[in-house]
């Protein structure tokens, strides 16, 4: 025994005792801060989430606009091709028939 008694408030025989259980809970602790807040946590999983409902989104809106855009390109496949929608192509670039003549009026900016 120690030649000074012991006070009634000294932590250090309740700490003997349950040191395997501090060291457990600190450990526990640990790992449920990383679990929830790391870079591989919960809240990084919610977030791949996100980005991924993103992704998802742009996919279904870029396949919608493919789709859209299939049907003139299909149009104007030379085994089925639209006479109207060639046509129409060539006069958006500036072509006119043999037999058409083009007026310029004047005043009016490009037409």
């Amino acid at each position: 025994m120690s030649a000074f008694p012991r006070h009634p408030l000294d932590p250090r025989p309740w700490l003997r005792r349950h040191w395997a259980v501090l060291a457990a809970s600190g450990l526990l602790v640990y790992f449920l801060w990383h679990g929830i807040h790391g870079e591989r946590g919960f809240g990084a999983w919610l977030e791949v989430n996100r980005e991924l409902e993103r992704a998802r989104a742009e996919l279904a809106r870029l396949e919608a606009e493919r789709k859209k855009l299939e049907v003139p390109v299909d149009r104007l496949q030379p085994d089925r091709m639209d006479p109207d929608l060639v046509e129409e192509e060539l006069r958006k670039l500036g072509y006119i028939g043999e037999r058409e003549a083009v007026i310029l009026v004047p005043g009016e900016p490009g037409r």
